[in-house]
């Protein structure tokens, strides 16, 4: 299989590699504010199998990432003010045709730096960025501001109301080092379905628990040397958010992701799948 090939369907799992949006107490409205304590500590963890029916036969691929993020919120004239640092990286790939490989931790550098708005609006300062030719695209650095904050509805929540939030993807992948513009990424939105389900208990603490169900199409391609590499892509992602009221921030993130589609470059066409879970974790 092609590198081209390759980076068209890394592209295609990073856009489905997004996930969520958030819940509120019941009965009561709510929004971001410096939680207490004005720290938090994130564990990250991403996997994504993908099988593809090529010319040469079916290539199987998983590629997996992780990381810990660090932030410290403070006030700020846009709501809350968070800067973090990315640790314990790593990301790794392996394909039955193309081996195995591996990016090290120091293949990520800079720092996160983002405002929180009273209901969840984020607006991104800095990010850190990638280095590592094609891996990168197979297992990047994720970090998706619906998952961490996810944006609440302007009034008060009980168990069994639902709410949807219209997000258009940006994946930024000038930053990943893709050597020709991709079309048709993030040109549709996508619409979150959140449903409260209510309290439940996680490790002694009372926390919200939020289940979330979406569907996303997208037909990206791109352009190289002549020849067009084109996709067709219907995902759905399954799962829920837990919330906890006494700190005020995302407690944990459980997620699914199924992809089905199909791949056209040199006048072949091959049928792809990719599933896999995704999954976050509030440590300290």
């Amino acid at each position: 299989m092609s590198n081209r090939a390759f980076l068209a369907a890394a592209a295609a799992t990073l856009l489905y590699a997004c996930a969520s949006g958030g819940p509120a107490p019941a009965g009561l409205s709510f929004g971001y504010d410096v939680p207490t304590p004005p720290t938090a500590t994130y564990r990250m963890a991403d996997t994504m199998t993908m099988i593809m029916d090529t010319p040469e036969g079916e290539m199987d691929m998983v590629m997996s990432s992780a990381s810990t993020i660090e932030l410290t919120f403070a006030a700020d004239s846009g709501g809350v003010r968070a800067n973090g640092t990315v640790s314990d990286f790593s990301a790794s790939m392996a394909s039955t045709m193309m081996g195995n490989m591996d990016l090290p931790a120091e293949a990520i550098s800079g720092d996160l730096e983002f405002v929180i708005g009273p209901l969840g609006d984020v607006e991104m300062v800095s990010t850190p960025q990638m280095t590592g030719g094609g891996l990168p695209m197979a297992a990047p650095f994720q970090f998706n501001t619906q998952e961490l904050f996810p944006r609440f509805p302007d009034r008060p929540l009980m168990p069994g109301d639902a709410w949807a939030d219209t997000v258009t993807a940006s994946l930024g992948l000038e930053a990943l080092g893709v050597p020709v513009p991709i079309e048709g990424i993030g040109e549709d939105p996508t619409i979150y379905n959140y449903t409260l389900v209510g309290d439940t208990v996680v490790d002694g603490r009372t926390v919200q628990k939020i289940a979330l169900s979406n569907v996303v199409s997208a037909q990206p391609s791109m352009e190289e040397a002549g020849e067009t590499m084109a996709m067709d892509m219907v995902g759905t992602v399954e799962g829920f958010i837990l919330w906890d009221p006494e700190r005020g921030l995302v407690a944990a993130v459980d997620l699914v992701r199924t992809v089905e589609g199909s791949m056209s470059m040199m006048g072949m066409s091959m049928t792809m799948t990719m599933a896999g879970p995704s999954k976050l974790r509030l440590i300290n």
